[in-house]
């Protein structure tokens, strides 16, 4: 059997960010996730870790699955 993990699933409760090619996942050192905007690099508009589920977005993208 292999103990290995597989592909992180999305989660519902991030909303669109769980989907968006524009969000990293950060994992702290005690083990909780947060999900960091890279738009907020370059557009300060854009909050670093936005407040989850995000329903709407304009700079939503769409990850490509392959």
């Amino acid at each position: 059997m292999n103990d290995r993990p597989g592909p992180r699933q999305p989660d519902v409760r991030e909303g669109l960010c769980a989907s968006c090619r524009h969000s990293r996942v950060i994992t702290s050192d005690r083990g909780s996730r947060f999900i960091f905007c890279e738009l907020s690099r370059s557009d300060p508009s854009f909050p670093r870790y936005p407040n989850l589920p995000v329903l709407s977005c304009r700079g939503y993208e769409r990850k490509d699955t392959m």
